[in-house]
């Protein structure tokens, strides 16, 4: 079985995948540290043990906040998000130069003494001058987001804020005469910006966790295009089981209809659960009051849904063992990834694959491969065989199709030996190698091999 590493995700605006890095020297960590809970300021910046290098044009808001303020702050940085700076800028009042948006608190509190704090500085003849101070709804800022929610014609500023028991809440605002105006208010696990029905109104997409007298949902946020004002204006259950949720992907369910697919984790794995609206509700049919149709897609963690083939559906990865591999087997077992997608209230295959999370491909098997071709290990060499399938895996011996992945240097010896370079990616070089068997129906031509296979960035 292929290792379940990070892989290819595809995501709403406002949800974006992270890397895992892996800090391998202390003051990595200390910096890493310094800038998840917040950097120190006293009126400079040189206090911090990598102090991020600020802008002329942010020195400059800096400055500001200080005069109004003073000068004892810590900047806070968002945690997630698009906007990860103390410093946002955005058009938020609908005049042509766009307002600093700056996230801070006092410096002598420790972290959870007191609510992250939000000042608004604007130019006001030509200088940044601090217009209005806030107190936040949280220690913490989360994530920041900016829309115009239901065609209402103004901005609305999303502001996603952390607690020290680690729950999250949003807080939509408003800003009016200069002033932060909170309309709505809600607790979430993650919140994304989406047309769900792609009429070209946006919704804020909240997904709530479940706690003791309320289930895990997802509910949709808009504004009254009159009035501005915003309400909860649909919500949908999701399965109480799942315990956290840990990737969101846009697409589509068939050719037409809107979709958002949302991997959690139950009994530590992964389970997909399919939202969409009909006639302005919505509705999770994987889920209708069981987990039953969940059930089957489940799979280990590391294998997000996900638009496969880039056709604008959203396949959901299964695994099952290839021909001759058995779960006993302690070591060597491979499996197929099957993408399957919702057909008429129930899970279909669509394709199945080789999918080498490790090694960051994915390769598509021709349908005419199902229950006659296995796959094996070369031990020697590591890479990914096809055999025709005859009774066990011993008496597969008949090669079709060979797969390996090799570096810039090891290239050449492989190109003397027969293989073809199909895709590069990052100076390793994809490679494949078929025998010489003209009668053999099994065989892959090389548009059925270079249509059928793809990177995963």
């Amino acid at each position: 079985m292929t290792e379940a590493l990070p892989c290819r995700r595809l995501f709403f605006k406002g949800v974006k995948r992270l890397p895992q890095n892996k800090f391998k020297k202390t003051a990595a960590l200390l910096a890493a540290a310094a800038m998840l809970s917040g950097c120190a300021f006293g009126g400079s910046i040189d206090t911090l043990l990598s102090p991020p290098k600020l802008s002329e044009e942010q020195n400059v808001v800096f400055d500001a906040l200080v005069k109004s303020v003073g000068n004892d702050v810590k900047l806070r940085y968002p945690r997630s998000g698009d906007y990860r700076s103390a410093f946002v800028f955005a058009d938020i009042d609908g005049e042509p130069d766009s307002e600093a948006i700056v996230f801070y608190e006092k410096a002598g509190e420790t972290e959870g003494e007191g609510n992250v704090r939000i000042n608004i500085i604007d130019r006001r003849g030509g200088k940044w001058t601090s217009v209005y101070d806030h107190a936040g709804a949280g220690t913490g800022i989360d994530r920041v987001l900016f829309s115009e929610l239901g065609g209402s014609g103004k901005t609305s500023v999303i502001i996603g804020y952390s607690m020290l028991s680690g729950e999250k809440s949003v807080q939509i605002y408003s800003y009016e005469s200069g002033r932060l105006i909170s309309e709505y208010s809600d607790s979430y696990s993650t919140m994304f910006i989406s047309d769900p029905e792609r009429d070209g109104t946006n919704k804020l997409m909240l997904i709530r966790p479940g706690g003791q007298l309320k289930k895990a949902s997802v509910c949709e946020v808009s504004a009254d295009p009159e009035t501005g004002a915003a309400a909860e204006v649909g919500s949908v259950a999701l399965n109480e089981a799942s315990t956290d949720f840990v990737n969101i992907a846009s697409g589509y369910v068939g050719k037409d209809t809107p979709a958002i697919f949302i991997d959690g984790l139950s009994g530590g794995q992964l389970t997909t659960e399919i939202i969409y609206s009909v006639n302005g509700q919505l509705r999770n049919p994987l889920y209708m009051g069981e987990a039953g149709l969940i059930e089957k897609t489940r799979r280990p963690t590391g294998y997000p849904c996900t638009d496969i083939d880039l056709d604008g559906v959203i396949e959901i990865p299964t695994l099952s063992l290839f021909p001759g591999h058995t779960e006993t087997d302690t070591a060597g077992k491979l499996y197929s990834t099957d993408w399957n997608i919702l057909d008429n209230y129930s899970i279909v295959k669509k394709y199945s694959s080789f999918y080498n999370i490790g090694e960051g491909y994915c390769f598509i098997l021709p349908s005419r491969w199902d229950g006659v071709v296995t796959a094996k290990r070369d031990s020697g060499t590591g890479e990914i065989v096809f055999c025709k399938f005859r009774i066990d895996l011993e008496n597969s011996t008949t090669e079709l199709l060979r797969i390996a992945v090799a570096s810039e240097e090891e290239t050449p010896a492989l190109l003397e030996d027969g293989y073809m370079i199909l895709k590069s990616n990052n100076k390793m070089n994809y490679l494949v190698k078929c025998p010489d068997i003209y009668d053999e129906p099994l065989i892959l031509t090389g548009t059925e091999i270079s249509n059928s296979f793809y990177l995963m960035a």
